[in-house]
């Protein structure tokens, strides 16, 4: 009679393990990586095999496969919004607009770089980021009324893992600073992780005096009265003093 002592030893672990929109995906669009993932479904990875020949030893003749790595294919499906008024596909999306426009380039132009989390909320998953071609092409809802459209990713080459952008010693990691160009007065939108926590900020190195606090991803900034062109930014919460984001003011 079997042994089920082991069996009953399993638990699972409390809370959600694997929620969609854990894994994420993220595409650079002027210099800055854009989170794309609230406007997809469906994504997967699809990793394939690198393998290369080898002998089996003692077992002459015989030959197998040694797995030295995996490519990646993602896919995912979009579906595209529309403004009602002028029909054209949303601001918000103009990042698919330009996937498309790859998609039906060749060459350099195919390409676009992305990253890939495994898990949004665990720094210690891996994240690979790289160049992948794109593919576009119709997808199936299910519904003759309603389209959407399927993009495919191929990696160009080795996509490497690289340290999770959300690691780190709890300091601000800033990503992006919009719009470009904004004058003193103005409020500066400042993305990327650990700044529900801000206590301070500068701007070319002054001290800003009124910090807006979005959420844990967002502060808005008031540009001090005397800065101009080169303008770079920190910010500082409880844990340490961010790494150092390039701006331009005007």
């Amino acid at each position: 009679m079997a042994d089920t002592t082991l069996y009953d030893t399993m638990a699972p672990s409390a809370g959600s393990v694997a929620l969609a929109h854990q894994r994420l995906i993220r595409m650079r669009q002027n210099g800055v990586f854009q989170n794309i993932t609230g406007d997809i479904n469906n994504l997967a990875l699809n990793p394939t095999k690198i393998s290369v020949p080898r002998e089996v030893y003692g077992q002459k003749g015989r030959t197998r496969e040694d797995i030295i790595g995996y490519n990646y294919a993602p896919t995912f499906d979009v579906e595209v919004v529309r403004d009602p008024v002028t029909k054209q596909i949303v601001a918000a999306q103009a990042w698919f607009k330009d996937l498309v426009s790859a998609a039906f380039s060749e060459g350099e132009a195919n390409k676009r770089e992305f990253q890939l989390f495994t898990d949004a909320l665990d720094e210690d998953m891996p994240v690979v980021q790289g160049k992948f071609s794109v593919a576009y092409a119709e997808g199936n809802t299910g519904f003759a009324d309603k389209g959407i459209v399927r993009i495919t990713l191929q990696s160009d080459g080795i996509v490497p893992r690289i340290t999770s952008p959300i690691a780190g010693n709890g300091s601000p990691i800033l990503e992006s600073a919009t719009p470009a160009g904004l004058a003193p007065g103005d409020l500066l939108k400042v993305r990327g992780y650990k700044l529900g926590t801000v206590v301070s900020a500068t701007i070319d190195g002054q001290t800003v005096t009124k910090i807006l606090k979005v959420d844990e991803y967002t502060v808005a900034l008031l540009i001090p009265a005397t800065v101009s062109g080169s303008a770079p930014i920190t910010v500082t919460n409880d844990a340490g003093v961010s790494n150092t984001l390039p701006y331009t003011a005007a």
